[in-house]
């Protein structure tokens, strides 16, 4: 974790911070029957957590606060949402069941993993269900319009989480298994 000290005002932890603030101002707007500011909202938070990323790598500004605080904020919006989403009764609850439960799980495994010196990076199928869910979530929020088809692309962003998971799970206990076969000093 922070094991020396860090400078972790950048603009990439700044990007992170504003889209820990959005979720605030989209359950607010959300609330208030602002929907489409909601949705606006939410696409300006997916933005910066692109441009957090991309900064942060092309100009050597990654820290040990980012890689922790930037995907729970990215978790904790899309949780935020999806909940909302439900409460209006535009989604089943099960979908933010299913999710919650996955990033439980996943953050329980981060922790064992970095307790033992592992880091288990980002894979294409996580990303992949990352943008499955900005996708599904935009649509869902014209549900009126666009039932039942925001419910099957929901259905196939889950889908695309829970198979990043077993990748993720996979993965581990791959590096679990190398890190336990190495001669110990």
């Amino acid at each position: 974790m922070l094991t020396k000290r860090e400078n972790i005002w950048n603009l990439p932890n700044l990007l992170t911070l504003l889209r820990l603030a959005l979720i605030g101002v989209f359950i607010a707007l959300f609330a208030s029957g602002l929907r489409l500011w909601a949705l606006g909202t939410f696409l300006l938070a997916a933005l910066t957590d692109f441009l957090d990323g991309r900064i942060a790598r092309k100009y050597h500004l990654i820290t040990d606060f980012g890689k922790l605080m930037d995907p729970l904020a990215d978790k904790l919006m899309l949780l935020t949402a999806l909940t909302c989403l439900t409460i209006a009764g535009d989604l089943p609850v099960w979908i933010v069941i299913v999710v919650a439960a996955k990033e439980l799980f996943m953050i329980a495994g981060g922790m064992y993993m970095l307790r033992r010196g592992i880091v288990v990076h980002a894979h294409f199928i996580g990303k992949a269900a990352t943008a499955a869910f900005l996708l599904a979530v935009t649509v869902s929020f014209l549900h009126a319009y666009t039932a039942p088809w925001d419910l099957v692309l929901q259905c196939v962003a889950v889908a695309l989480t829970l198979a990043a998971m077993v990748h993720y799970i996979c993965t581990s206990c791959r590096m679990l298994r190398a890190q336990a076969e190495r001669p110990k000093k």
